[in-house]
């Protein structure tokens, strides 16, 4: 019985197991592109509007229309609570936000595929 073939096939099996295989990195700018979150399959219209919700401010970017927070569970998105950057819109006032501040604010979807704040103000 000839052995050779039989493990020259092995060995071979075996490198190809040994590969990397291809990762794929988060695009440059940090966590803007949430496609990748498993929001589950939203049609349009749940996720077109404003959706409501509540966190902590972490960090504020007013150069960059950034900020860090700290949100609750947003059951309309399928979120959990999460700590994320999320880009805010140029109607929203950054001057009076800062870094603990409890907040209540809308997100909505835009036609990027990012999330961003439309409204923010202190939470009650």
């Amino acid at each position: 019985m000839k052995t050779q073939p039989l493990l020259t096939a092995l060995l071979s099996a075996a490198a190809l197991c040994t590969l990397p295989t291809p990762s794929f990195a988060m695009e440059p700018g940090g966590m803007t592109d949430h496609s990748a979150m498993g929001h589950g399959d939203m049609t349009q219209a749940e996720t077109s509007g404003a959706t409501q919700g509540k966190g902590v401010i972490n960090t504020v970017d007013a150069a960059g229309r950034s900020v860090n927070i700290t949100h609750e569970p947003i059951p309309a998105l399928s979120w959990p609570t999460m700590t994320m950057d999320l880009p805010v819109t140029e109607g929203v006032d950054l001057s009076g936000v800062s870094a603990g501040d409890a907040v209540d604010f809308g997100i909505e979807l835009g036609s990027d595929n990012v999330y961003r704040i439309t409204e923010m103000s202190s939470a009650d």
